[in-house]
């Protein structure tokens, strides 16, 4: 194996460390596990991270910044569409881009959140920033669809935004039961049909399920 150099160690420790706390949660991910999955010896992890909570704490972050861009990259791609198709049709990329590279849909934000976050203030304050972060990018789009008139008016953007957000990690815990991506989906058109107004209907009905 090539030897790797001080920022990819780092950077592969990050990745490893999410794809095991995805599967194996924070009790079940060791670092020993980390390290052999890597590759690396026991000092390179200590050259970066004093802890396994600090480790986590900045998976968290890390993960965040990886999936706000993600998230904005998907609303940039489609630009030219009415604000509540970009909304639907970023959350089904999402999905169909996890079904081709045989990923999970689970969030790393709702199992830590789950398991660590009233263990760890670290890990809390860290869980709340990337969660606030997501919200705000969310409530661009959401803001811009009410504007167009494709989301109901009648409740506060800051409110939508957070509803969106909350209903997607729920469905996502409702996921990790099922495993069907397809009912994750339906869930999350359910919920848009609640908050679209009929010009967020017409616009929305070529994209539906």
């Amino acid at each position: 194996m090539a030897k790797l150099r001080k920022n990819d160690t780092r950077e592969q420790l990050l990745i490893t460390g999410t794809q095991l706390l995805i599967s194996h949660g924070y009790h079940g991910t060791g670092i020993k596990l980390v390290l052999d999955s890597v590759g690396v010896p026991k000092g390179s992890f200590y050259n970066f991270f004093s802890s396994k909570e600090i480790f986590v704490a900045t998976i968290i972050e890390h993960y965040g910044h990886q999936m706000s861009d993600e998230m904005r990259g998907r609303f940039s791609t489609l630009k030219a569409e009415p604000s509540i198709v970009q909304l639907w049709e970023s959350f089904k990329s999402f999905v169909a881009e996890r079904r081709r590279t045989n990923q999970s849909c689970a969030c790393l934000i709702g199992a830590m959140s789950a398991e660590i976050a009233e263990a760890s203030e670290l890990c809390r304050a860290a869980i709340k920033a990337v969660e606030e972060q997501w919200i705000n990018d969310i409530s661009v789009v959401t803001d811009q669809a009410q504007k167009q008139g494709g989301i109901r008016s009648d409740i506060e953007n800051t409110e939508i935004a957070s509803l969106i957000y909350n209903s997607w990690q729920g469905f996502l815990l409702q996921y990790l039961v099922s495993d069907d991506s397809d009912q994750l989906l339906q869930h999350l058109w359910i919920l848009f049909q609640v908050l679209v107004t009929p010009e967020g209907h017409d616009a929305l009905r070529p994209y539906k399920l």
